[in-house]
């Protein structure tokens, strides 16, 4: 099983590939079918995927702000344990 290291330095591909399933069962009309567990971390990549977004254009266009890094860096924590749990569960 993959340490949480390795979740947090692939969080954005982690995150994303979480939102893309999530997008393609909606999409193929089965989002009733998708357990509450898959919900849940679905609903921690996006909060994660949203603040590096944040963080990002903070980087790019103003400079990057302690509270805009600081929920980049404990969003993508979070997500890197949910994922982690979800999958050791599976």
């Amino acid at each position: 099983m993959p340490a949480l290291e390795q979740h947090l330095e692939n969080a954005a591909d982690l995150a994303q590939a979480v939102v893309n399933d999530w997008g393609m069962n909606i999409h193929a009309g089965n989002g009733l079918v998708l357990s509450a567990e898959f919900l849940a971390l679905n609903e921690y990549a996006c909060r994660y995927l949203e603040a590096r977004s944040v963080a990002g254009n903070h980087r790019k266009f103003s400079g990057l702000t302690e509270e805009a890094a600081a929920r980049e860096a404990a969003t993508q924590l979070e997500f890197a344990k949910a994922y982690k749990e979800y999958h050791e569960r599976a």
